[in-house]
């Protein structure tokens, strides 16, 4: 017994190690480039505005659209030139969907046979629209980040954590995206 017992620990401490060292390298190759700094951007400089109408939400969370559009008005304000502002007054458009919701678990209690570790994945649609001629300037489909969430009993954390990381992490992609694809 306590072979296995020492295995699943084993095995838990390896997967947070891995989500700790793919952030740390993630948080620094952001910081450490120029891309995405407000004067250092490589966006179109033909475009001045954008507006980001509420993404569309065809799952049963209903938070998740109204919270992916405002963390991804907040990075562009952050990171970009750009003025955010509504439909009529914008020289672009970033419409979105948000196609799924999973939940996966990632381990589960040997005691409980509980998941001890759970996965949020969100799965949306996006397109970038110049509002002049109506063409898109770039687009994706099945666009997907994850947020990991600890769910047993002794460090038990909110799903809302979880959510709260992904629309971050989609904000962030989402920018990132758009800066390098047109």
């Amino acid at each position: 017994m306590k072979l296995q017992l020492s295995k699943y620990f084993i095995a838990n401490v390896m997967t947070l190690i891995t989500i700790a060292c793919a952030t740390i390298v993630f948080a620094n190759t952001l910081g450490c480039s120029s891309k995405g700094m407000k004067g250092g951007s490589v966006l179109p400089t033909k475009y001045r505005t954008i507006s980001v109408p509420i993404f569309d939400n065809a799952t049963p969370d209903r938070e998740m659209g109204f919270q992916l559009t405002e963390a991804l008005q907040k990075r562009l304000q952050q990171t970009t030139a750009y003025t955010v502002t509504h439909d009529g007054r914008a020289d672009t458009i970033l419409r979105g969907k948000v196609v799924s919701v999973k939940l996966s678990q990632l381990s589960q209690s040997v005691a409980t046979g509980l998941s001890e570790e759970v996965a949020y994945t969100v799965t949306l649609d996006w397109d970038w629209v110049d509002v002049r001629t109506g063409k898109s300037i770039t687009a994706r489909k099945g666009f997907a980040a994850s947020g990991v969430v600890v769910t047993s009993r002794s460090q038990a954390e909110p799903l809302d954590l979880a959510r709260f990381e992904v629309t971050q992490r989609l904000a962030d992609d989402i920018v990132a995206n758009l800066q390098s694809d047109w």
